[in-house]
This record gives structure tokens, C-alpha cells and sequence, in this order.
């Protein structure tokens, strides 16, 4: 993500788990959009979603799109929620 410093970036998605956090960023970079994946200690998130998925803020409805296509061909679970 080198451009990353440039635009805001966005916790866009807690993932079900560090995989499935790890397999939607390959899935978003497929798409051409950069992604990163971070754990977070914070436990205010829900299910269990310490598997954070971020992107630029100008990516945001096309990785969310991919995120729901992953979901949907249950590339990941629906145990994720969108942040």
C-alpha cells in the first residue's frame, strides 16, 4: 500500500478471522484495489472481529462490493461485519 500516506484509510470491514481477513485483501488487490488487513485488540467489535480490512477511503464501495461477492461464492463466511 504505497500510497497510502496520501488518502485517508478506512477500517472498512472486521473480518471472522486473521485467513479470512488475509484472503479478502488478495481478493480486493484481484481487483486492483489496495487493501491491508490489522489485528485490533479492541473488543468492541463484533463477532469476534479483531481482523480488521482497510482501504483508501476513495476504494471504499468497490471493495465493498468485492467483500460481498467473497460473502456470497463463500470465498469467506458471513460471520464478518461491515464496519
Amino acid at each position: 500500500m504505497s500510497a497510502l500516506h496520501n488518502e485517508d484509510i478506512l477500517e472498512i470491514y472486521a473480518a471472522a478471522s486473521a485467513v479470512e481477513a488475509e484472503r479478502l485483501v488478495l481478493l480486493l488487490e484481484e481487483d486492483g484495489i489496495e487493501a491491508l488487513a490489522r489485528a485490533t485488540t479492541m473488543s468492541s467489535f463484533p463477532a469476534g472481529g479483531q481482523h480488521l480490512v482497510l482501504v483508501k477511503a476513495s476504494d471504499r464501495e468497490k471493495a465493498l462490493k468485492t467483500i460481498a461477492d467473497a460473502r456470497r461464492e463463500g470465498a469467506v463466511s458471513d460471520r464478518g461485519e461491515v464496519l
